[in-house]
């Protein structure tokens, strides 16, 4: 028989969890995927258990800066469908209308949300650009490692790069300008991505980015070719 949960603690539990994944250089798309998927039978166990799991969820999804459709039609779904003269029995008044104002705004804020139609997709365009340029700043460019260096970055998004193709391009391309822009001398390596840019079609992307991304990625990738 499954354990009770307590309302305080399932809340730490799910953020923790959350949080254990992005340490784990996980994007917030895949954390959020990876960390509802764990509580998908903790769900089911109760009202308030359902309650706060769909709410977490909800307000995490609303920190992307896309969301994907399916995702935003569930997450619809599942909050207009939770019970609360159930909780009732289980939180106080408080918390029961805290909860709703939370379920409210979610809501009201979806709507709002651009969306996204690619599912097969990691990381969103503009947090991947991020995260490459902040996995690249923490590195030490010492005269004799730089081109270790640029190994090391494209390691780090190994996985991210066998992904998607947009994924894989936009961590190329962020990688070029920072290279470029920092004066680092690694014409081999640079080489080595500027042929793949060459080679690459935008329209080959699909629905992984939108028309706005792949304008500024296709602006992108003129800008070092001409260099």
């Amino acid at each position: 028989m499954d354990l009770k949960w307590e309302y305080k603690e399932l809340v730490e539990s799910f953020i923790e969890d959350y949080y254990s994944y992005k340490q784990n250089n996980m994007s917030n798309r895949e954390a959020l995927a990876r960390t509802y998927n764990e509580y998908e039978t903790v769900i089911n166990q109760g009202e308030m258990e359902k309650a706060v799991i769909e709410i977490l969820y909800g307000e995490f999804l609303l920190k992307q800066s896309k969301v994907l459709i399916t995702a935003k039609e569930k997450t619809k779904e599942e909050l207009l469908s939770i019970d609360f003269t159930k909780l009732r029995t289980e939180l106080t008044d408080d918390e029961v209308k805290e909860l709703i104002s939370r379920k409210d705004n979610i809501l009201l804020k979806l709507d709002e949300k651009p969306l996204d139609f690619c599912s097969e997709a990691r990381w969103y365009y503009q947090e991947i650009n991020e995260n490459v340029k902040e996995f690249f700043e923490a590195e030490s460019f010492e005269s004799d490692n730089v081109g270790q260096v640029v190994n090391h970055v494209l390691k780090r998004f190994e996985r991210d790069c066998r992904n998607t193709m947009s994924e894989n391009i936009t961590i190329k391309v962020t990688l070029a300008e920072l290279l470029i822009k920092k004066g680092i001398n690694v014409q081999e390596e640079l080489n080595n991505i500027l042929d793949e840019l060459k080679q690459f079609n935008i329209e080959d992307v699909g629905q992984q980015l939108s028309k706005e991304e792949k304008e500024d990625l296709t602006r992108r990738i003129k800008n070092l070719l001409i260099l």
